[in-house]
């Protein structure tokens, strides 16, 4: 079952030996889309039910009762998060050996909330395990990291992911493409692949059809406005699904009303963290595409990643103020919550002209 984490044997090996004999805390340490997310759901399934698919698959889809995932949609872990940890940590298990809590985007703990929660990493309760996964493990306090046992996962390479694509069945030019984008993370590959593609081509698109004017930039916007919403319902309708399973699930497993309740409102709240995430990803993930293909028209044909476009032909300082105007756009996105719209109407203005104006 440690294959679903792909591409990191040394980690899960080390995972599978630390799930016999678990401590009380562990900090895994991963590149965002190295599989570090979902090697901790696996370990977590592990810890609570040794060897139960149908715990691993729980655990996969935020469903176990016995699992929770710490994840807010703020910028930081505040103490009110903290204080959840505690909580939900001190719960007796509802079906499992053990009850495992795990925190995502550790480093978004500040000061004060790693305080708080320095008692409970040290000395849980005898049966909770405490899983903090992070890609910066130096913003975390040393008094937290020191309170672990440490578990690396190594970046993943494009023939990993590539290879994962395939074996996910995606058609192999589609998969090739996504590899080629995903800059090693896994997560975004499948994306790409699926219910961001779309998003992407329309992105990547535009910068052949600006030709100076500021009615092509209104159309244009308005088009990519269309491919971000058409995103964020795919992200939407998967949620329908995931409901409809929980319900299910519930039913199936006669599960006492407190423990579905929390299965329920820890649900809803991933719904609404992703749900408002989403279009910010969205945008984020359109940025990136622009990106890749002013840097294809930097290195030329032969080191592009955009493998289903040939470069646009733009002289180099062309190519530097589009990304330095991308990467303003994500510095405004970012800092300030602007209107999308009016950020990428603005993006767009200070793009290059990749054709000639009509007329």
């Amino acid at each position: 079952m440690w294959d679903r984490v792909i591409g990191q044997e040394r980690a899960t090996g080390q995972l599978a030996r630390a799930a016999e004999r678990p401590v009380h805390a562990y900090l895994l340490v991963g590149p965002r889309g190295s599989g570090a997310e979902q090697a901790a759901r696996c370990f977590a399934a592990e810890l609570v039910a040794p060897g139960d698919e149908r715990a691993w698959s729980l655990a996969e889809r935020g469903m176990h009762p016995d699992i929770v995932e710490i994840d807010p949609a703020e910028t930081q872990i505040r103490v009110e998060h903290a204080a959840t940890v505690i909580r939900e940590a001190a719960l007796a298990p509802v079906e499992g050996a053990r009850r495992v809590v795990i925190v995502l985007e550790a480093d978004r703990m500040n000061e004060t909330t790693a305080n708080k929660l320095l008692k409970t990493l040290e000395e849980p309760p005898g049966r909770a395990v405490i899983v903090l996964v992070t890609a910066s493990p130096d913003e975390l306090l040393e008094t937290v990291r020191s309170r672990c046992l440490r578990i690396d996962l190594d970046a993943l390479d494009t023939p990993t992911v590539l290879a994962a694509l395939e074996r996910a069945g995606v058609e192999s030019e589609r998969a090739r493409l996504a590899a080629a984008l995903a800059g090693g993370r896994l997560d975004r590959a499948h994306a790409l692949a699926g219910r961001l593609a779309t998003l992407r081509d329309a992105f990547a698109r535009v910068a052949s059809e600006l030709d100076g004017t500021g009615a092509t930039v209104v159309r244009l916007a308005d088009e990519l406005d269309e491919a971000m919403k058409e995103a964020v319902v795919g992200v939407r309708e998967g949620h329908e699904d995931q409901v409809t399973e929980l319900e299910a699930e519930i039913e199936r497993s006669a599960y006492p009303d407190r423990a579905a309740q929390g299965l329920r409102k820890r649900l809803s709240d991933r719904h609404k963290r992703e749900d408002r995430r989403a279009r910010t990803d969205a945008l984020v993930e359109g940025i990136t595409a622009l990106e890749t293909v002013y840097r294809d028209a930097l290195v030329g044909p032969d080191a592009r990643i955009n493998l289903d476009r040939q470069p646009l032909s733009l002289d180099p300082r062309a190519c530097a103020a589009a990304l330095d105007a991308c990467r303003d756009a994500r510095t405004a996105l970012a800092e300030h919550n602007p209107n999308e719209t009016v950020l990428l109407e603005r993006l767009l203005l200070h793009l290059p002209q990749a054709v000639a104006p009509v007329g």
